[in-house]
């Protein structure tokens, strides 16, 4: 054995007895002296109470759906639009084709929307050929799309899906009725 390995071993056993006890004393000292890390005893970590009636929300009235009445009245959509004294039920439609090109059905579309009663054009995009447009409390975007050489007008919901149902497709028959 050479003098150098005899004097590296005790340096050795020695740094690895100082990194135990240093790493054994802090808990130690812990222990001794009570010291408890300050965010164990926050108020912050009790588990959330919930006060009673409010952990289920209310669903009384959420879906109430209203009576048919199978005897209402209905007056199909004649030539033009309805007479402003009618409230006559229209039957409404998807979506319609107009044998135009999509600038001149964007543009007969938007002066025929200022014309009909209780719609209200809000926001206009000519790039997407499209209106925003209010009716009977409910807005939709009505689009003039390109379809084979003709244009197809439909009412986009919210989502940006074809409305199929409810006032948007009254509004779309009765624009068809005022465009012919």
């Amino acid at each position: 054995m050479t003098v150098a390995t005899l004097s590296f071993r005790p340096l050795m056993v020695a740094t690895l007895a100082v990194a135990v006890l240093a790493s054994s004393g802090c808990s130690w000292i812990r222990n001794k002296w009570g010291n408890e890390a300050e965010y164990q005893a926050s108020r912050q970590n009790q588990p959330l109470e919930v006060p009673p009636g409010l952990d289920v929300p209310s669903t009384a009235g959420a879906v109430t759906v209203p009576d048919a009445n199978p005897n209402a009245p209905r007056t199909p959509v004649a030539e033009g639009v309805p007479s402003s004294a009618g409230q006559a039920y229209v039957e409404g439609i998807e979506s319609f084709t107009l044998a135009d090109s999509v600038s001149s059905s964007y543009r007969r579309i938007g002066i025929a929307l200022g014309k009909i009663e209780g719609a209200t054009v809000g926001n206009r995009a000519q790039l997407l050929n499209s209106y925003e447009v209010s009716y009977k409390g409910v807005t939709v975007l009505v689009r003039a799309e390109a379809a084979d050489g003709q244009t197809r007008v439909v009412a986009l919901g919210s989502d940006g899906q074809p409305v199929r149902s409810g006032v948007a497709t009254e509004l779309l028959a009765v624009l068809k009725a005022r465009l012919g």
